[in-house]
């Protein structure tokens, strides 16, 4: 074998390497990004069912006029930092939501009428499944931005993740309060 032969092997096996660790690299990032998508879909899928859930307490619980505002003013905002902030400040929004409507949900404890009627219930147990995706999609988010980040720090993939800007995303963290289970009445059956 000749130096130039050699060199063009070595060339050719290099090239095949890098090409591999860039399109591995691409694979972990799209599939990050489509791990968000997920997330987003049953935060706006819980972001449209809170508007009914408040308008069939507020037929029931008029006099609560301040904390149909603070739920009001709690999903404005988690709608639109859902839009332009990163995932800590989404998640930081999505738990003072959660917050306003677990106290909206209370609420409904003192009205028995309220308790038993049946749209009230399906918006509950709607919500309560939708927290359950998000739940799941949460963590598979998580665990796919970990595989991403994990690979962008070990070698050889750390060589081409730098200079290309292949920067792993943020994780979507709970904070300790969202870490208990939600307190909304379990859905009927399977809620995946």
């Amino acid at each position: 074998m000749t130096a130039g032969t050699v060199a063009l092997l070595v060339i050719v096996v290099l090239g095949a390497g890098f090409l591999f660790v860039y399109n591995r690299l691409v694979k972990l990032r799209n599939r990050a990004q489509a791990a968000w998508h997920d997330i987003d879909v049953y935060l706006r899928r819980r972001h449209a069912l809170i508007p009914n859930l408040v308008e069939t307490v507020k037929a029931y619980a008029e006099h609560e006029r301040g904390l149909f505002e603070a739920v009001a003013q709690a999903r404005s905002t988690a709608v639109a930092t859902e839009q332009t902030g990163s995932a800590d400040e989404v998640a930081v929004t999505e738990a003072q939501l959660d917050q306003a409507v677990q106290r909206l949900v209370a609420v409904a404890e003192a009205y028995p009428d309220l308790k038993a009627d049946a749209r009230f219930r399906d918006l509950q147990h709607e919500l309560a499944a939708t927290e359950n995706k998000i739940a799941f999609s949460r963590q598979l988010y998580n665990d796919t931005v970990e595989a991403y980040q994990r690979t962008t720090q070990q070698f050889p993939w750390l060589l081409v993740a730098g200079p290309f800007g292949f920067e792993p995303p943020a994780f979507f963290a709970a904070r300790d309060e969202e870490r208990q289970a939600p307190r909304m009445g379990e859905p009927p059956g399977d809620a995946r």
